[in-house]
């Protein structure tokens, strides 16, 4: 389990994790593990995973592997970015499309808010896209996270301090969820 959180305000846009992870019951904390980073770099973009952790080493592997499929700049080149990168999960790295839930399409199982000097966008598994205003949350503490961050947007100007409140709100209360937390601030320029 996660929480991503990101958020935008004037001209900075923030995207902050926590960085345990979690199976069933069990919470690995950050101090366990190497490989405790939920917020990757792809391009110019950064992207915080939620879900299984095989989705961030597969979408590690694209990023190393097959840069040239990763255009992040809206939301348009988002959703053409992961249609193609679908085809590679399913081919080369075996995904299972099946989900719980009857969609009209297949599952990349990937869940991901993406931060850049663009915006701020969500993709979720079925490869639909959104772009946010303010802000949004996704992973277990989202509902937390989300109520934190608006309690505060509108007190400060300080998009680190209120994306972390969203974090430190989930992490409190949400049993998925673990500090300590990473972000990154970037400069928006649309």
């Amino acid at each position: 389990m996660s929480i991503i959180v990101a958020l935008r305000k004037g001209n900075q846009a923030v995207i902050a994790a926590d960085t345990a992870q979690s199976d069933e019951t069990m919470v690995m904390r950050a101090k366990y593990l190497v490989n405790n980073e939920k917020i990757l770099k792809a391009g110019d973009s950064f992207v915080g995973l939620a879900g299984w952790s095989a989705s961030q080493d597969i979408f590690e592997s694209l990023v190393r592997e097959q840069p040239e499929l990763i255009n992040f700049e809206s939301r348009a080149s988002i959703f053409d970015s992961f249609r193609a990168m679908h085809e590679v999960m399913k081919e080369k790295y075996f995904i299972d499309t099946q989900e719980d839930k009857e969609q009209p399409v297949e599952s990349s199982q990937v869940g991901a808010l993406i931060v850049n000097t663009n915006g701020i966008f969500e993709i979720e598994s079925y490869r639909s896209v959104s772009e946010y205003t303010r802000f949004w949350a996704l992973g277990s503490g989202k509902r937390l996270a989300m109520g934190a961050m608006h309690a505060l947007y509108d007190t400060t100007d300080d998009v680190a301090t209120v994306a972390l409140a969203g974090v430190e709100a989930a992490c409190e209360f949400d049993d998925g969820c673990s500090m300590p937390a990473t972000h990154h601030v970037v400069t928006l320029t649309a």
